[in-house]
């Protein structure tokens, strides 16, 4: 029993002497590891070292862009009751800028401190962002690192709302309205810094501008129209539900006013009309059932001089003009392959290797020093060179393809297409890289066909016309197409 008590008595006293060991042992604060280091964030762990229970009254880092860590940057994370791991994270702080850092804690009224820990903040940067060329509205992504929060982003002078910042690496805006200017820079504002990002942004371009209505409050179909120093000319075809249209009104863009152009030929429909020539067409006399008339013309200004009649008859073919005469492409009853010559100094028709698509005045052509570019009904653009009676496909058409009827205008190096019937889409191709840019869409009623176009000083302008089977008092508009302005 004497042993027993003397065991007891001496295991007392181990643990006694143990618990006073423990007392003993200091309090040690680490700082540990830098997490993460962002442009205005950074993330930071400490540590507590104890082998009993602590009650730190606080805890946390001090920051400092000095060694001597005056005026501090403190993250307080309050009592710690428990020895071991601690983690810091701040926002705000400058970007590109160095800082010291070292972890604390208050126990007892004392103040212990781990290392000085000496970092940097990161730099903002752009990698990337698409897309490059669109509109107001649309979503823009700008691909980089080190965007912290409260980056703002305009194009040229207009601020772009942020709508996401995804891990301080990806911002999505919303594209703000244009200003006038087609390319505008990016910028990106991060506190005192600015970016700009080298590639500027495009802005979808192609403003229209009612011009005019057609005289008469009339709609006209299945016409033709033509341009010359005289003005556009359009005329002939049918009146809607109506009778065919005898004459030409012609416009004058310098002054904005119609006249009415007398024709010395008979009224009819689907004839063939290039800005120098006119001619064939028919009339319907019962369904299905046609009139043909071959009397071809030579259009002079606002005059119009009778040539030979043509050898043959044709009904909605299209025509351009070409080295002083004429090309003829497709047409009705059997002709959609066929290419015609007119030679103005013989004055004779030939007729060369057949088109690759069916053509007619369901497709659009121009013709340019050098070559003509067509567009069928289907899209395929095509370059058919008449010295060597070759065709030779360049792309495809983008956009709607609609009904047929289509347009096609050349400047420069840039044609302009589309306005399929009842769509309102125009695109824009480079004719050097073949590439597509979409332009801004035509206003006005989208069930509407195009019944005419000119260019004049630079703009294209278009004639439109509601579909025959669209009610009301609706007259066809003219309207004006700057390709480049917003």
């Amino acid at each position: 029993m004497q042993l027993l008590r003397t065991s007891i008595f001496f295991f007392i006293l181990l643990a006694l002497w143990s618990c006073n060991q423990e007392d003993d042992t200091p309090i040690l604060v680490a700082t540990e590891d830098v997490l993460f280091v962002g442009g205005d964030k950074i993330r930071i762990s400490g540590r507590l070292l104890a082998n009993r229970e602590v009650l730190a009254e606080d805890h946390g880092f001090e920051f400092s862009t000095q060694a001597s860590f005056a005026n501090p940057i403190i993250i307080s994370l309050g009592e710690k009751t428990q020895p071991g791991r601690f983690i810091g994270e701040k926002s705000g702080f400058k970007l590109s800028q160095t800082y010291f850092v070292k972890a604390f804690a208050t126990i007892n009224g004392s103040r212990l401190e781990g290392k000085v820990i000496e970092l940097s903040t990161l730099s903002p940067a752009v990698s990337s962002f698409a897309p490059n060329y669109g509109v107001a509205g649309q979503e823009l992504v700008i691909q980089g690192k080190n965007f912290p929060e409260g980056t703002k982003v305009f194009f040229g002078n207009q601020e772009a709302p942020v709508l996401q910042n995804v891990f301080e690496s990806r911002l999505t805006v919303k594209i703000p309205a244009p200003t006038g200017q087609i390319l505008v820079p990016i910028k990106l504002r991060v506190q005192d810094k600015e970016i700009v990002i080298p590639t500027p942004f495009e802005y979808q371009a192609g403003k229209y501008t009612k011009v005019s209505d057609f005289p008469g409050g009339l709609r006209i179909y299945e016409n033709i129209s033509f341009t010359n120093a005289s003005g556009f000319h359009v005329g002939l075809g049918k009146v809607r539900f109506g009778e065919n249209y005898p004459r030409f009104q012609r416009f004058n863009p310098a002054t904005g006013t119609w006249s009415e152009v007398n024709f010395p030929g008979n009224p009819r429909r689907y004839v063939f009309g290039s800005n120098n020539y006119l001619g064939g067409g028919a009339i319907e006399t019962s369904r299905d059932i046609f009139s043909y008339d071959r009397s071809f013309w030579k259009i002079n200004g606002s005059n119009f001089e009778r040539l030979g009649d043509l050898p043959f008859n044709t009904r909605d073919a299209l025509a351009v003009d070409w080295d002083g005469g004429l090309l003829l492409f497709g047409g009705l009853d059997g002709a959609s392959l066929l290419v015609r010559a007119y030679d103005p100094v013989k004055r004779t028709w030939s007729t060369k290797g057949n088109a690759p698509i069916a053509l007619g005045r369901n497709a659009a052509a121009f013709a340019t020093a050098t070559r003509v570019i067509v567009l069928g009904s289907n899209g395929q653009v095509w370059e058919y060179n008449p010295p060597l009676d070759s065709w030779q496909l360049l792309t495809t058409y983008p956009g709607n393809k609609g009904q047929g009827y289509p347009f096609v205008e050349v400047i420069g190096s840039k044609a302009y297409l589309g306005l399929f019937r009842a769509t309102q889409e125009l695109w824009e191709l480079n004719l050097e890289t073949l590439t597509w840019k979409a332009k801004n869409q035509i206003i006005g009623l989208p069930q509407s066909i195009t019944s005419g176009y000119f260019q004049y000083n630079g703009s294209i302008y278009f004639l439109r016309a509601p579909e025959e089977s669209v009610s009301g008092t609706l007259t066809m508009e003219l309207y004006k197409f700057d390709p480049d302005a917003i």
